[in-house]
């Protein structure tokens, strides 16, 4: 069994120096050695504080290249299939072994000849590989804990709304936190200061990649609707390295992302008005309009709905009178009505 640590998908030359310091293992036959049970891969997690799940989906590369003919970007393929050890692809027919790779990847290029090869190609010897499925399962990395080699575009392009979202949220934030230090700092507000207020007014992004369209199909041969998705592999270096791929022929996306303009900022200091003297719903929104207050909250939840002649006494507010009212506090007032409205 020739080959180095580095045949593994997903093993790069930090793990493959985190197995030899902490486990001694070297070589991808030493490797294999000490993965064949699942007390012996729970005991090397131990050893190299890695994820079980991570150190049983290397396991079982391992097994599967024991077959002559098996490469490592093959043996990842088939372990995404929920193909695990070399028994199970000596005695399953190459057509469902093929069926099991599409489903996984419909751009695989393991063809049934290729899987006749690896049923028909040498097999270096070792221990039975320990591999009952339900718990094998629960242990190895799958597509729905790791990337898998084909995503989906529109979660793709979701995803990269987010980020552009997530980005712009953090700009906000950052200015906000130091207009409101400006606020409350009197020598830096009488120099008339302002935060600046940074916004992306468009975002491009190009990819390349290589797709694949995926159908699916009744019994008749006719497809079924809503079935039809565009699946993409980024090209980029990292899913090179991971995935050992070696693909050349690629396409692009490139998307726009362009943000609704953004509503005018508070420069101003605002303090909270005194609510003590309110008598009426009507004086309390306008006194918040005064200070241009326009997001507040009141209790009970229907109070305004009541009419604006409505008598009422303002029980509590926050905060308190005169305090400076940051950029993000809204205002909280409790009302009740008063005995002459009652009456």
């Amino acid at each position: 069994m020739s080959g180095t640590l580095i045949s593994i998908a997903g093993v790069d030359n930090k793990m493959e120096k985190i197995l030899a310091t902490r486990a001694d293992i070297k070589s991808l036959r030493r490797f294999c050695d000490e993965t064949r049970t699942p007390e012996e891969r729970s005991a090397l997690a131990e050893k190299t504080k890695l994820p079980i799940g991570t150190i049983t989906h290397w396991a079982v590369q391992a097994e599967l290249l024991r077959m002559e003919t098996m490469s490592y970007d093959m043996a990842y393929e088939f372990v995404e299939a929920g193909i695990y050890s070399v028994k199970e692809i000596q005695n399953t027919s190459t057509s469902v072994i093929l069926e099991k790779l599409r489903k996984t990847n419909a751009q695989t290029k393991i063809s049934e000849e290729d899987i006749l090869k690896l049923q028909r190609a040498k097999v270096d010897t070792a221990r039975d590989f320990v591999c009952s499925k339900p718990v094998l399962e629960e242990e190895v990395v799958t597509k729905d804990t790791t990337p898998s080699i084909y995503s989906d575009l529109s979660s793709v392009i979701t995803e990269l709304g987010k980020g552009v979202g997530q980005a712009q949220h953090e700009l906000d934030l950052n200015s906000l936190r130091i207009q409101n230090d400006i606020l409350q700092d009197d020598r830096l507000y009488g120099m008339g200061l302002q935060a600046t207020w940074y916004v992306m007014p468009e975002v491009e992004f190009t990819m390349k990649m290589d797709y694949s369209v995926y159908e699916e199909k009744t019994e008749k041969g006719e497809v079924k609707p809503n079935s039809t998705k565009i699946s993409i592999l980024p090209s980029n270096a990292t899913y090179s390295n991971l995935f050992k791929s070696t693909k050349k022929e690629e396409s692009s996306v490139r998307l726009r992302i362009v943000p609704i303009p953004a509503n005018d900022k508070f420069v101003v200091r605002r303090y909270m008005p005194d609510l003590s003297g309110i008598t009426t719903i009507g004086d309390l929104k306008s006194e918040f309009d005064r200070v241009s207050v326009s997001t507040y909250s009141i209790t009970p939840e229907d109070a305004r709905e009541w009419e604006d002649s409505t008598q009422i006494i303002v029980v509590n507010q926050y905060p308190q009178k005169n305090a400076l009212l940051n950029l993000g506090v809204v205002p909280e007032i409790e009302v009740k009505i008063s005995k002459m409205e009652t009456k």
